[in-house]
């Protein structure tokens, strides 16, 4: 079957209008018309039933779109896996990052594979593991890095752990509560605000017992961001307390002060680099994945 074809059928499928579809894969409504006829004439069966609301698969329509996507993922993968074997280790390494190892593994990590792969052209994608997995299964990213702990398993993907990294809870130098012996509980958190990354209700939760509040929901959370340089510059600048990487940390010693190391369950993430199971990975990939479990062991542990 031509696979344009099957590409056209698959976005009618998940678009579900013709109109859709066809601006979709940028083709005209009546081009694209033609192109799902063609595809029917060529099975001898009705693939979608049409109406005011969309369209309907029809049972050889649902059998041919699990069937269709396969071929259509083999084919990329197929093409992809020639194009490597062309480049070697130059070429192009697109890598999803999610706050942690954005901030911890992520610049040594690029450091590394600019000293090593200095044609390669490495492109970052940062936000949450949840929108970074879905780039990755749309094959927009090579490899993802973060903590996939809070996620349910998925059998597309493969995985390996680079490490641990601890956290604890940071003030700036001269900050008031040095003079009180830098003891932190319920009321200095409230006095002084906290910032911190967007966590999991469960980890929140943890986070919250350790300081007296009874939910993550209590924490007086002041500034929530996903952005670990920026909660640096407001715990050094302000008066707030921030939950921060101890690697991060360390590389402000002048201008940051550990006020205490938060419980284990809270305080580290397990970053693991994670692609997909079925995707050839590139041989610069597997490189960046050697580089990222060392590194992981010298920030984290």
């Amino acid at each position: 079957m031509d696979l344009r074809r099957l590409q056209h059928f698959i976005a009618l499928a998940e678009s579900g209008r013709f109109s859709t579809a066809a601006e979709r894969v940028h083709l005209s409504p009546a081009a694209f018309t033609r192109s799902i006829q063609a595809l029917e004439a060529e099975a001898g069966l009705a693939l979608v039933d049409r109406g005011p609301q969309g369209i309907a698969l029809t049972g050889a329509g649902q059998l041919l779109l699990q069937r269709a996507r396969k071929l259509v993922f083999d084919t990329s993968c197929l093409q992809r896996d020639l194009a490597l074997l062309r480049s070697g280790d130059a070429g192009e390494l697109v890598i999803g990052a999610g706050p942690v190892a954005a901030a911890t593994v992520l610049p040594p990590l690029l450091a590394a594979l600019r000293r090593e792969c200095p044609q390669l052209v490495c492109r970052v994608r940062l936000g949450k593991l949840p929108q970074l997995l879905a780039a990755l299964d749309a094959q927009a990213l090579d490899l993802c890095l973060g903590d996939p702990r809070q996620l349910p398993p998925d059998d597309r993907h493969a995985m390996t752990r680079i490490g641990r990294q601890h956290g604890s809870l940071y003030c700036r130098h001269g900050h008031p509560l040095l003079r009180r012996g830098a003891r932190v509980d319920a009321d200095a958190l409230r006095h002084y605000g906290l910032a911190l990354i967007s966590t999991a209700p469960a980890l929140g939760d943890l986070l919250a017992r350790n300081y007296g509040f009874s939910a993550g929901s209590e924490l007086p959370v002041s500034v929530e961001c996903d952005d670990i340089s920026l909660i640096t510059r407001l715990v050094a600048d302000t008066d707030t307390l921030g939950l921060l990487p101890d690697a991060v940390a360390t590389q402000q010693a002048l201008r940051l002060h550990k006020l205490d190391t938060v419980g284990e369950d809270t305080a580290f993430a397990e970053l693991h680099v994670i692609w997909l199971r079925e995707r050839t990975l590139a041989p610069v990939a597997g490189r960046a994945i050697a580089l990222a479990k060392k590194l992981g062991a010298a920030t984290g542990g």
